[in-house]
């Protein structure tokens, strides 16, 4: 029985040392904040987020990133909210220029509860938002502004089926909450 309450002691304390280590924060984050998605660029056209003006008809959509890490270290948590859905993952900050505020960054396929809407267009565009969120590669901090984006190139074959097409850049611009 004494082992047994022992073994129980040893597992809580443990357990409360891997949350104090989950939430570290040994460096400075520089894109650790909750954004707001204010605008998309899709090639050459620029648009709001679901392509109509949202003047408080739907939820906002958001990205929180944190420092809190995985058990490894290396991810670092995400969260946000969608038209519809609330979503989770994980993400890495592989480089950052401090001095152009510059950096690559890689997101972990992301998780969301799985409710639906009525309508479709919210669906659409929820569905566009994750997908390309994903894809991000670089990122761009300038003036309490978040740039999300990634370059497709065609040639490739990641976007169309166009062999004479251009790169094709899609940027999220997100501004902290």
């Amino acid at each position: 029985m004494k082992y047994l309450i022992a073994s129980i002691a040893l597992l809580i304390v443990g357990c409360s040392n891997t949350r104090s280590v989950l939430n570290k924060n040994n460096y400075s984050n520089p894109i650790e904040s909750t954004w707001v998605l204010k605008s998309v660029l899709m090639g050459d056209a620029m648009d709001m987020p679901c392509g109509f003006s949202n003047e408080g008809k739907i939820k906002e959509m958001n990205l929180t990133l944190t420092s809190e890490k995985e058990i490894s270290g290396e991810k670092k948590k995400l969260f946000g909210q969608s038209t519809v859905n609330d979503f989770m993952g994980w993400y890495t900050i592989l480089s950052f220029d401090e001095k152009t505020k510059t950096g690559k960054i890689k997101f972990e396929p992301l998780v969301s509860t799985k409710m639906a809407s009525e309508n479709t267009t919210l669906m659409e565009c929820e569905n566009r938002y994750l997908s390309y969120l994903e894809k991000m590669v670089d990122f761009k901090i300038e003036d309490e502004k978040l740039q999300l984006s990634i370059t497709l190139n065609p040639l490739n074959g990641n976007v169309g089926k166009d062999p004479f097409a251009e790169n094709y850049k899609i940027c999220f611009y997100l501004i902290k909450k």
